[in-house]
């Protein structure tokens, strides 16, 4: 038998010892890694692994995904065919309270996302019509904000479902993966998950309990009941949310262009494939600023002059500021008022 080489053997263990500190250290270095996707797996905190019927947590969900699971566990049996879609004013609009303009057997669900872009209510018509749906009704809240954003944002609050994104599962749950791991997020929850308790300043952090209807999407806003207990001293006390207006008319810069027309007319085309009765609200802004007539001669060009109602600027229903949570939201009470304004002459 031939014999190694003393030189060479020595070598060979002397190598070994390196290589193992190396996997060692690799191994270490990787622990937290693991852990973390351990704890996403198992905590599920954006409620988007699972399926759930009951979507109140300690976490400020993405609206998005919880709007269509929402759909998807009730629609067989409700068969939805009224949508309430736009930014987060939505709130204001009760599905039973708009049911009620509508015909029996109509059943409204809120699919709103936060700061909505156009984009996004278009790639949802798309995916009910996709799922098979019936689009018999339709109440879009917008307001220049909404209708100037002609693509998806970013952020963990704006991912779409993959059903309505058309991206891989695989790829959506990778976005979701990688916001659970952005300090802004990671640390105020992993806070959280150490003391069971959710403070005001958390970022990222439902503090309110429930604030969502888990059969229909209906907001329950935590700020209501502040109204009940507080009456007159709610707006008192809270002057900062609501600044002077000096009843200047200020109308805002135009936000419809080349890029948000082609998505204004998407999403007309399904509406249109589906004989869809259509309203379009712009929202009584507190801040009275008015939308600029061009967007509104615009939106009554493609969704017809009598589905539009523009209620900016400065008018009975921005005068009064008892109408306002603070002042970028309005309350049921003045969504009420503006269904009975749209739906009067009907």
């Amino acid at each position: 038998m031939e014999k190694i080489p003393e030189t060479i053997t020595g070598a060979n263990i002397r190598k070994r010892p390196a290589f193992l500190r190396i996997v060692r250290k690799s191994v270490l270095f990787a622990i937290p890694f693991w852990a973390l996707i351990a704890l996403y797996v198992y905590d599920d905190p954006f409620m988007v692994l699972r399926k759930y019927n009951l979507y109140d947590s300690d976490v400020m969900l993405n609206e998005h995904h919880v709007g269509w699971q929402i759909y998807r566990n009730h629609c067989d049996s409700v068969h939805f065919n009224s949508f309430i879609l736009g930014n987060s004013c939505t709130m204001a609009f009760r599905c039973d309270e708009w049911e009620k303009y509508l015909a029996p057997d109509d059943r409204a669900i809120r699919l709103f996302g936060n700061g909505e872009s156009m984009k996004a209510i278009s790639l949802k018509l798309h995916a009910l019509d996709n799922e098979g749906a019936e689009i018999k009704n339709v109440l879009i809240i917008l307001d220049r904000t909404s209708l100037s954003r002609f693509s998806i944002l970013n952020g963990y609050g704006n991912i779409l479902p993959a059903a309505i994104s058309g991206e891989s599962p695989f790829a959506v749950q990778m976005e979701f993966m990688q916001a659970f791991a952005m300090p802004d997020f990671l640390f105020p929850y992993l806070k959280y998950r150490i003391t069971g308790s959710v403070e005001p300043e958390m970022k990222r952090m439902n503090p309110y309990g429930r604030i969502r209807d888990s059969r229909n999407n209906d907001s329950f806003n935590p700020r209501d009941k502040m109204i009940e207990q507080e009456g007159e001293a709610y707006w008192e006390n809270r002057k900062k949310e609501f600044p002077e207006r000096d009843g200047t008319v200020v109308v805002e810069e135009p936000a419809i262009f080349h890029n948000q027309r082609i998505v204004l007319d998407d999403i007309m085309e399904v509406l249109h494939r589906h004989n869809t009765s259509v309203r379009v609200i712009i929202s009584p802004d507190y801040n009275q600023k008015e939308l600029h007539p061009d967007d509104r001669e615009i939106l009554q060009s493609i969704f017809g002059k009598e589905n539009v109602y523009d209620f900016s600027g400065i008018n009975e229903f921005t005068e009064d500021y008892h109408n306002y949570y603070e002042s970028g939201h309005y309350r049921p009470l003045l969504g009420n008022k503006l269904l009975e304004q749209i739906y009067k002459h009907q």
